[in-house]
């Protein structure tokens, strides 16, 4: 018999009611929405509203309770699975009150504000029995795959280099995105996406050596959020490089990233569906393209042999690709076999962006590893959630710093 999964929603804004709730509808025969929590209730009110209109457009009936609970600990009580969708700031706290619950768990991006958060997670998941999976749902958009795949069959070589572009230029976002402590910039939010599906794309056994910033900074500080013209003190737009190395033979590829709130720099497009990316290997380069009826093709040159476009599959929006992601935990759970993007993974991508925050800090220095290892330790260390919150605020601040208004 299949297994049919209770869903309970930590945080219950614009990501869960717009973008998860119509797949938990498509996918209403392997789980049910069972339980809703946020800090205002009339929030979760209205995403019960939604996936109920929802399931009712769709002809399926809702014969089950869905249960708007006061706590976190109560919803962890009443389902299998949970959704964080919380702000960032509480990704880690939900994530490991959750896991320590022993009910599986998938985050939205950022797993976390800071390493020493994600390693917490990490810490919890191995404990657990649960599985956690970081939801970025680029890596499940059918040209990432394909991408992945032909840098994988080394029709350009050894891969070398790779350009990647991740944004949009738009201040229609909840507040909280453009807050210090509960948002915490262009990086933390699109960085997340390019971090994990540029190393996606290259194979996550390559290892993050040293980030540098080239240009993290706020590009167009006065906006309209949240309804009130305001000065933002985030980034809003963050260049900078990784280079990974293959622990097996040594070998190194660099990645460059633009994360941005703001227009990107290095291509036209910088969506979900349509953004750049592009590989370049020793025999070779691919990126992508789309004719005039948005067929898109990979761009295979080959050094010395021309051009040649083959025609891929491709999504025209998230909703597929969001789908995917909570169909693949799904499955992961069932299976007992850890998601790819799991809880040890999805933390390196965290200590990559720390870097590179940290590079931006230092002056542009590159920044290894180990220093930003000693630089957050500095802070301090606890297991315990509270104490893990008030030290990630106080690394959010400084490493938020170059941002914020001069005097203020």
């Amino acid at each position: 018999m299949k297994t049919v999964f209770k869903l309970g929603a930590i945080g219950t804004g614009n990501i869960f009611t717009a973008a998860h709730v119509p797949a938990y509808v498509d996918l209403r025969d392997e789980v049910r929405l069972t339980a809703l929590y946020n800090p205002t209730r009339s929030s979760a009110e209205q995403a019960r509203d939604a996936y109920l209109r929802k399931m009712d457009e769709a002809e399926a009936q809702v014969n089950w309770d869905i249960a708007i609970c006061d706590t976190p600990e109560e919803l962890f009580a009443k389902v299998d699975v949970v959704d964080n969708c919380a702000p960032s700031r509480w990704h880690a706290a939900y994530s490991i009150q959750a896991l320590s619950a022993g009910v599986h768990v998938m985050s939205e991006k950022p797993m976390a504000r800071n390493a020493l958060e994600a390693e917490a997670v990490v810490a919890a998941s191995r404990r657990s029995k649960a599985m956690y999976q970081l939801n970025d749902d680029n890596v499940f958009l059918p040209r990432y795959q394909h991408f992945k795949n032909m840098v994988g069959s080394g029709i350009i070589g050894d891969p070398v280099n790779v350009w990647i572009t991740r944004g949009t230029a738009s201040s229609a976002r909840s507040e909280w995105f453009f807050e210090p402590l509960a948002g915490g910039g262009a990086i933390l939010d699109y960085g997340s996406h390019a971090v994990a599906g540029s190393w996606f794309l290259i194979g996550f056994d390559k290892e993050p050596e040293e980030v540098k910033s080239v240009r993290i900074c706020v590009k167009d500080r006065t906006r309209l959020v949240g309804g009130r013209l305001c000065n933002i003190e985030t980034d809003d737009d963050a260049h900078f490089k990784v280079r990974y190395r293959n622990p097996e033979n040594g070998d190194w590829i660099s990645i460059f990233i633009e994360s941005t709130w703001s227009w990107p720099d290095l291509a036209e497009n910088a969506s979900d569906v349509h953004g750049w990316f592009l590989i370049e290997g020793s025999e070779g380069r691919i990126t992508g393209c789309f004719d005039d009826e948005d067929q898109e093709y990979i761009v295979i040159r080959r050094n010395g042999f021309g051009e040649k476009r083959v025609p891929i599959k491709s999504y025209r929006s998230e909703t597929l690709s969001f789908r995917d992601e909570i169909q693949s935990f799904l499955r992961s759970i069932e299976l007992g076999r850890p998601p790819i993007l799991d809880a040890g993974t999805c933390a390196k991508t965290i200590r990559v962006i720390n870097a590179a925050q940290l590079s931006e800090l230092q002056g542009r220095k590159s920044v290894t590893m180990e220093e930003l290892d000693r630089f957050l330790h500095a802070f301090g260390t606890s297991e315990s959630p509270s104490d893990l919150l008030e030290i990630g605020d106080r690394i959010a601040l400084k490493l938020t710093e170059p941002y914020r208004m001069k005097g203020k």
